[in-house]
């Protein structure tokens, strides 16, 4: 049995000495043996014992049972009471303190270990509880935090689609040399950096607007040695253990290379001027031996026997213990303001793909980040998509234009009309319906929003194919276009259009359309 720690609280010297020889003649080691309440808490918060064997009536101001509840509650150390006396009143007293167990003098050493065990148990099972319930919490909270931040990226999103799509309008009627034109021209340049700042929010939420397909990782990773050299500085080195080929992952290639440009950038900046030598590595490991503390999401679950890893470790400053876990938060960084969001994607990427992150760090003695995606079979390729029996649509066919949002709805309808279409507009999906009834012979292709309140995007598709099987349609939305065309819903549309977009994205959509070259399965 392992000797776990026991302090004694007793005022009679030879009680508290019988005490300790049944303690340390059935296996436990006594830390301290103290007369009164006052120090049996500074011992216990200087000693730490994994329990408290404790009178009730002490010598001093301060009575066992009030010493045992400030142990209980500062340190979560049990306590086991002893007393000549079992009245009512004290059992009573005991009982919300955080008692974990009550013997009455004199004892048997039978008694002793039987109460100290059960109180120790009691003690842990109290703790693998607290411990879950604090995970739950912590699950709970993230997941409202990354809807409220799922919805206010996609509201801004929206608004950003109508400052973008005004400003491109503004530059149409603008003169090329004139100063309001490059005026126009710089806001809308960083409208289209605050909309890739949103677009890496969607990635941290999992969200990203990218489609997965099966790829050989240490393939993607020879392939994107030469761009890191813009990376790393000078006196370090960038030293490799790929394996010759594969393992096969689904996900994004695009932003496996955004994985390993910021976890390579992240251990650069890590080093410092110090120097050293940076180590990136791929291989496979059993779900199993993935080590259980610091993963990231912390609610992830293995869903597959073998995981693929991409590796990469530095020897620079390390992390400190409180900052472990916040460093996949949005914009946390103890670097300097501003930085902070290359491990959230990074984070975001995982979750997207069924991954999750293990981290191994010392502070001052460098750290590895491990990000693990599950292994696909190598003989695994994507489905070629069906062509959808659809007509491709007409020059000079009015378009149907349904979104809820009525400053959005009418940048689209600006923009369409900018590209030459006649636009019918609908503010949801029941009056697109009653509106393409109405106009059914004019009407050659339906631009539809996907999120609308009463019907949304896929039951306006459905019913107005129910209508027209043949009509072409364009889905727009800010959710990832991968992510929304794997719903398994009966009507495809033939173009998929991310928000926010562009007047030239818009004008390829609809020259897609017209060349009957959009369509998904």
């Amino acid at each position: 049995m392992d000797s776990r720690k026991i302090m004694i609280v007793e005022d009679n010297t030879t009680v508290a000495e019988d005490c300790r020889e049944c303690l340390e003649g059935i296996g436990y080691s006594v830390t301290s043996v103290v007369a009164s309440g006052e120090n049996a808490i500074e011992n216990a918060e200087a000693e730490r014992p994994d329990a408290v064997i404790m009178d009730i009536h002490l010598s001093g101001d301060m009575d066992g049972i009030e010493a045992a509840e400030k142990i209980h509650s500062r340190f979560g150390i049990p306590v086991v009471f002893l007393s000549a006396y079992s009245d009512r009143d004290l059992l009573e007293r005991a009982k919300h303190v955080g008692s974990f167990g009550y013997l009455v003098k004199p004892f048997e050493e039978r008694e002793l270990y039987a109460a100290l065990e059960m109180a120790l148990y009691r003690s842990k099972t109290e703790k693998e509880r607290k411990q879950a319930e604090q995970k739950e919490r912590q699950i709970q909270k993230a997941e409202s935090l990354n809807r409220m931040a799922g919805a206010i990226a996609h509201r801004f999103n929206n608004q950003l689609y109508v400052v973008i799509g005004n400003l491109e309008l503004a530059l149409e009627d603008l003169p090329a040399d004139s100063r309001p034109r490059q005026c126009v021209t710089t806001a809308l340049q960083a409208a289209n950096r605050s909309a890739k700042t949103s677009g890496l929010m969607l990635t941290y939420l999992g969200q990203g607007t990218v489609k997965g397909e099966p790829f050989d990782l240490s393939d993607v990773c020879r392939r994107n040695l030469p761009s890191l050299r813009s990376v790393i500085t000078d006196g370090i080195a960038l030293e490799t253990d790929l394996m010759d080929t594969g393992p096969i992952v689904r996900a994004s290639t695009n932003q496996m290379q955004q994985v390993i440009t910021h976890l390579i950038t992240n251990a650069v900046e890590a080093i410092g001027d110090s120097g050293g030598k940076i180590k990136l590595a791929t291989g496979t490991i059993s779900a199993d031996d993935i080590l259980e503390s610091h993963l990231a999401p912390t609610d992830w679950k293995p869903a597959a026997d073998s995981y693929a890893f991409l590796e990469v470790t530095d020897p620079g400053c390390g992390i400190a213990d409180e900052d472990m876990s916040k460093i996949f938060d949005p914009f946390f960084s103890t670097k300097f303001t501003g930085r902070g969001l290359g491990l959230a994607v990074i984070l975001g990427i995982a979750r997207q793909w069924g991954g999750v992150i293990s981290t191994e760090s010392r502070e001052g003695h460098g750290t590895t980040f491990r990000v693990l995606f599950p292994v696909v079979d190598d003989a695994i390729s994507l489905v070629p998509q069906k062509d959808t029996a659809v007509q491709p649509m007409l020059k000079g066919d009015s378009l149907l234009l349904v979104d809820d949002d009525d400053m959005v709805r009418e940048m689209a309808e600006q923009m369409l009309k900018c590209l030459g279409y006649s636009v019918i507009a609908a503010s949801g999906g029941a009056e697109a319906l009653d509106l393409f009834n109405r106009h059914r012979g004019e009407i050659g292709c339906v631009l539809t929003d996907l999120s609308m309140p009463g019907m949304n995007g896929w039951e306006t598709i459905a019913a107005l194919r129910r209508i027209d099987p043949n009509i072409p349609i364009i889905l727009s939305s800010g959710y990832d276009e991968a992510r929304v065309m794997d719903g398994g819903q009966s009507e495809r549309p033939q173009m998929f259009l991310h928000k926010p977009y562009a007047l030239a994205d818009l004008k390829a959509a609809l020259s897609a359309v017209e060349k009957g070259a959009g369509k998904h399965e």
